[in-house]
Formats: C-alpha cells, structure tokens, sequence
C-alpha cells in the first residue's frame, strides 16, 4: 500500500487548515486508499532555517525526523492556509529545507479559506514553486472554502457526501501519478 503525508502548514491558533488536513486523512484511511500521516509544521515548531538540511552540520532531531517521514512518502498533500493571497512563511521555510528531496516527489496541493473565495492563487504559487523543483504536481486542486463552518476542529466534514465527492478526484488524481511513477 501507498504511503502518503500531508503537510499541514499553518502554525496560527485557531488555524482552519489544519481541520482539513485532518479531513484528507481521514478520507483516505476510511476508504483504504493508503496509509497515511500528518506533518504537522505547528507541532515541529521549527526555527527559521538558515541553510537547507544537506548542508547543516548539527541538524536537530526534529529536523531529521520531518526529512525522514518526508522521504519515506509516496506522495505528499501539502495542505497551505490563504495568506495574503499566497501561502505561510512557515510552509516556504520546510519547501527550502528539502530542495533536492522535492525532484520527481508525487505532489498534490490544497488550499484552505475561511471565506468563499477560493485560494486560487495560492495554489498557483505553491504548484509553481514545486515545479521548479523538480516536483511532479498533479493538476487537480481541493481549495476548502469556509473551513471554519464546513470542517470540525477533528476533520469531520459538515456535509460528509459533498467533502468526500469534492475530494475523491483529486486523491485519486496523485494515487494515480504514483502508480505511474513508481508502479503497483
């Protein structure tokens, strides 16, 4: 089975992309679809990086362990609050980490808002960025919108039938690439 990691990128209180990172998990475990886990940026709590992680000399544990569960990932879901139209300075910080790790890594992007305008750009940016690095982004996109009344702080969804049929293509959308890069 298929290993996948889902990178919640906000570090906020009260932060609404963290619900649906929890969403996007729980979908895939209930449907057997891989196994799954969360990286979550505000339990690292990680310090500005001032060097990527192949060029520091004393890396720290929860470094190596972030690069460790990233590497051993199939396929990563990056899960990007809306900020100011683009994506948190926390999320930037853990993509220049891993430069190198990024090339031909299986990536799909979300984004997340609290309103009713979808996070577009956001999701531009980040599939951008990752291109450049090498990363082989799925097309399709799951932008949440209202997070704050769709999803609950545990990842249910509000409507369970409409959450899971706008989620279902794009989960199968990176399944299916990482089948085609990696094989069965």
């Amino acid at each position: 089975m298929k290993h996948i990691a889902i990178i919640s990128a906000s570090i906020r209180e009260g932060r609404l992309s963290h619900r649906v990172a929890l969403f996007i998990k729980k979908y895939i475990e209930d449907n057997r679809l891989a196994t799954v886990e969360v990286l979550d940026l505000k339990a690292y709590n990680f310090p500005l990086f001032t060097e990527r992680l192949m060029y520091q000399t004393h890396p720290s544990a929860e470094v190596l362990d972030y690069a460790e569960r990233f590497n051993r990932a199939d396929g990563i879901i990056v899960v990007s609050p809306v900020y100011n139209a683009s994506f948190p300075a926390a999320l930037k910080n853990v993509i220049d980490l891993l430069v190198t790790e990024w090339k031909d890594k299986v990536v799909a992007v979300s984004s997340v808002t609290y309103g009713t305008n979808a996070g577009i750009t956001t999701v531009m940016d980040l599939q951008s960025l990752l291109l450049r690095l090498g990363a082989l982004v799925i097309p399709a996109s799951f932008t949440a919108l209202n997070a704050g009344n769709e999803y609950d702080e545990q990842g249910n969804a509000e409507a369970p039938e409409v959450a899971d049929r706008r989620i279902k293509g794009f989960v199968d959308q990176l399944l299916r690439l990482i089948v085609q890069t990696q094989g069965e």
